[in-house]
């Protein structure tokens, strides 16, 4: 079983940055590629389906380890990862709308909390934070890097956690791979974007690992802060806009990494940091009781405020 816990997710990492790799090559070679506008942060006309890379990488390292532990929960994550990734596919290919979009997220939420919970509490709870969450991943998909990173230091904070109680989940390990392999060209400055099909289903599967792993509703609290990022940069981009008269619905330069670009950081520096605190924040959490849990994540937004505060006027 050992060697497994190493094989099967490198070769997860392996196919998701080979097929990205085809991806980008098959792209420019017919020319779908996203094109830059006002609302896009890049500049060139860059290949964005490597959602499908991470999404196959992860099937095929969930069937490999099938062969070594037949169970319902495989199937199970399969059918739910399947659900996400296939709305956002079809957004990726057909340009939805806001509002059709929005009806597919619920609709594949409303499914997902019917697989995965028994009682009407927990079947809520898995069904506000998906349609939530899933969003809030989209949005953070806008400067290269940010939403793959931040899914990574999540899943890698959650998994070194396990890993001191002596437990490995393979799948979340399988996952986690998955996405570095697409990370590693995604990173500034991007060979290749995810798409929705990629952001949907990475927001999906944090949220389907914290909940597994929650103990008790009131042990949620230790979970928050790995969720800052999205949550502070969905509110504070609806905050903005609001303020600007713009319409919440529409893409823009205006979130909470733009707005850091603008005091001089890289976009490097701006995921590194960002997915740092993300990590080193959400791993202590974990550790500490959930009401300073809490707290942290209280001071996490609060000092993210406080310092676009203080150089608003710069």
């Amino acid at each position: 079983m050992k060697f497994f816990v190493f094989t099967i997710p490198l070769f997860s990492l392996c196919i998701s940055y080979f097929l990205c790799k085809f991806i980008i090559y098959f792209s420019h070679k017919k020319g779908i590629l996203d094109q830059p506008n006002e609302f896009r942060q890049h500049d060139t006309p860059t290949p964005y389906f490597g959602g499908s890379a991470i999404f196959i990488a992860i099937i095929l390292g969930f069937g490999a380890f099938a062969f070594i532990a037949k169970s319902d929960y495989i199937i199970k994550h399969l059918l739910f990862f399947s659900l996400f990734f296939i709305v956002g596919l079809l957004d990726d290919i057909y340009k939805l709308t806001s509002i059709p979009k929005l009806i597919f997220i619920i609709i594949a939420s409303f499914i997902s909390s019917l697989i995965f919970n028994r009682n009407l509490f927990d079947f809520s709870l898995t069904f506000l934070a998906l349609v939530f969450f899933t969003n809030s991943f989209n949005l953070l998909d806008n400067v290269d890097g940010l939403c793959a990173s931040t899914a990574i230091a999540i899943l890698l904070a959650i998994l070194i956690y396990l890993t001191n109680s002596c437990h490995i989940d393979l799948l979340l390990l399988i996952s986690l791979t998955a996405i570095a392999g697409f990370l590693i060209l995604n990173f500034p400055k991007a060979k290749i974007f995810m798409g929705d099909s990629g952001s949907l289903l990475i927001g999906a599967i944090c949220v389907i690992f914290i909940l597994r792993y929650s103990e008790s509703k009131f042990q949620l609290l230790n979970f928050i802060p790995l969720f800052w990022l999205p949550l502070y940069d969905t509110f504070s981009v609806v905050i903005v806009r609001a303020a600007a008269g713009k319409s919440i619905l529409i893409g823009g330069k205006d979130h909470f990494s733009h707005r850091l670009m603008r005091h001089g950081l890289s976009n490097s520096a701006v995921i590194i940091i960002l997915s740092f605190i993300t990590f080193a924040a959400g791993l202590l959490s974990l550790y500490l009781s959930p009401l300073i849990s809490a707290a942290v994540f209280i001071f996490l937004i609060a000092a993210a405020a406080s310092f676009e505060l203080l150089t608003s006027h710069k």
